[in-house]
């Protein structure tokens, strides 16, 4: 996957950039707080100061642990082309999951992350792989990763979108990875899951195409 992801065309990586100047007015997911979400969880999830905290239970549990992930749902649901430009500070840990155009009833879409659940002692250095994957009715596939390096304590910038066929998945303006789906999926409303995990999200739009 990674020489897959290294020979991407100059067209294509122009073409997406492009692209970019294609998208219109940006819809502020944090502006209105909690109204936005659905499947919001007081105990795991707040607003404060127009921020949104996020925290799980537990910080060194399994993955299928439901105290070692939190997941929240936005009752908005973008199609064709967007980009989600996310600012974030990792309080602990290093693993946020973004679901782009999921289906909750079919359990299927594109979920990408910035990196895999650490170890509790991992150092704040680790290199990072973050992720695309499919989702097929439950069944996950990876499909391309990427470099990333998640600090503690550290503001990064990250940014999920769709671009025609194109789901890619940027750090601070920078291409990390990107997978093509003809047809790309069925529209699905944006889910973010933490895992292991403490955030928070200082900044969090969604850019659609014009003529929407």
């Amino acid at each position: 996957m990674r020489i897959a992801f290294k020979h991407i065309t100059i067209a294509l990586l122009l073409a997406m950039l492009a692209s970019s100047q294609a998208f219109g007015q940006a819809t502020d997911l944090l502006a209105g707080g909690a109204a936005n979400w659905q499947a919001f969880d007081d105990d795991r999830w707040s607003f404060v100061n127009g921020e949104l905290h996020g925290s799980t239970a537990k910080f060194d549990g399994d993955k299928t642990d439901p105290e070692s992930s939190t997941f929240l749902v936005s009752k908005e649901t973008f199609s064709g082309d967007y980009i989600v430009s996310i600012e974030l500070t990792f309080d602990q840990g290093r693993y946020l999951g973004v679901y782009l155009d999921f289906g909750q009833e079919s359990q299927s879409g594109i979920w990408m992350a910035s990196g895999h659940a650490l170890d509790a002692d991992a150092p704040d250095n680790e290199v990072e792989r973050s992720y695309i994957k499919t989702v097929e009715n439950g069944f996950w596939i990876v499909r391309a990763t990427g470099e990333l390096v998640v600090q503690k304590g550290k503001r990064i910038k990250l940014g999920f979108s769709r671009r025609g066929d194109a789901y890619s998945l940027w750090n601070d303006g920078k291409l990390i990875a990107v997978y093509r789906k003809q047809g790309g999926y069925p529209a699905g409303p944006l889910q973010l899951r933490l895992t292991n995990s403490a955030v928070r999200i200082h900044d969090l739009q969604v850019k659609t195409g014009k003529g929407r």
